[in-house]
């Protein structure tokens, strides 16, 4: 009996250290990329990234978008991150010749998340899109205006379509979060927002959990206003997600009332689509692009005569 309790104690020992020596290191992780590290990651790239701030009301948000000549002509495509996150998560994409190719690339950190007042979440749907605002205004005179939301950026993406239908020509919903109540909140949410777990928890994943435990109410706010939606509309969803469910797709194919919507249902795949198929996710952006370029090409190019001397 002493010796099981020696063991059992040691144990104890030995996962509270553990755990302690986990939480510790939780509290350096961040996700997200100072402006120095984005531009050495893209040092050797032929296409660099470039880092940009505004102020909007009190708060500072930062952008990040590729460089390169002639891109004032090139369609715009803005990537918005879910949470966790910050912009960061889609740097692979902006180093993607294919993409880059074919679109002038955007990225934006969410007011709260990476270098946009990190800390300092706001959970309001409506009031994000209002900070974002003037990113959109920014791209008002582009060719052709994509919105790509992952998870929790979808529904910031939904917003921003809703406020912009005579800018945003497209819409694509990665994994992303639009119903009431649509996804999965665990137990341990409701007692990490208060005392004493609230102040052990690292801010990101504070960040995180506010604004799930707001996210049902936010996105009642805008119910109302899907309507508003006239881009066309992509879903690309993972079929075994449990965590943002696939039943978000139905749900926003039944509220599109003013778009033409298609969807792609992966059967492998949960919450881990711009990680585990950002290839097949990068293919279905550049085939939208490529419907758009054809789509403006003059279906007749005008003839040349040769008339003869006599």
């Amino acid at each position: 009996m002493k010796l099981f309790l020696r063991v059992l104690r040691w144990a104890l020992i030995v996962i509270i250290v553990v755990f302690a020596g986990l939480l510790t290191a939780a509290h350096w992780v961040e996700s997200r990329d100072s402006d120095e590290e984005i531009a050495e990651s893209f040092r050797n790239e032929r296409v660099k990234a470039v880092v940009h701030r505004y102020k909007v009301a009190d708060r500072t948000i930062r952008y990040i978008e590729t460089d390169e000549p002639g891109q004032d002509s090139l369609p715009v495509v803005l990537f918005v991150h879910g949470a966790p996150s910050s912009s960061s998560f889609f740097m692979k994409f902006f180093k993607d010749t294919t993409l880059v190719n074919h679109a002038h690339l955007v990225a934006v950190d969410r007011p709260g998340y990476g270098y946009s007042d990190f800390g300092r979440v706001e959970t309001s749907i409506v009031k994000q899109a209002q900070l974002l605002q003037p990113l959109m205004d920014h791209y008002r005179k582009a060719s052709y205006f994509m919105l790509v939301g992952s998870s929790y950026g979808g529904s910031v993406a939904a917003r921003l379509a809703m406020n912009n239908p005579n800018l945003v020509d497209q819409v694509v919903f990665v994994s992303s979060a639009l119903g009431p109540g649509l996804e999965r909140t665990y137990p341990i949410s409701y007692f990490i927002d208060k005392p004493p777990l609230r102040w052990l928890i690292p801010r990101l994943l504070l960040l995180a959990n506010d604004e799930k435990l707001a996210h049902r109410q936010a996105l009642t706010e805008i119910l109302p206003d899907w309507n508003k939606i006239k881009a066309g509309v992509t879903f690309l969803h993972g079929q075994r997600d449990d965590l943002v469910f696939p039943t978000n797709v139905a749900f926003g194919r039944s509220h599109l009332i003013n778009a033409q919507s298609r969807e792609y249902l992966l059967p492998e795949n949960r919450h881990d689509i711009v990680f585990n198929k950002r290839e097949y996710m990068t293919q279905i952006i550049v085939n939208i692009l490529n419907a758009y370029a054809d789509s403006v090409k003059p279906e007749n190019p005008p003839k040349i005569l040769m008339t003869a001397n006599h």
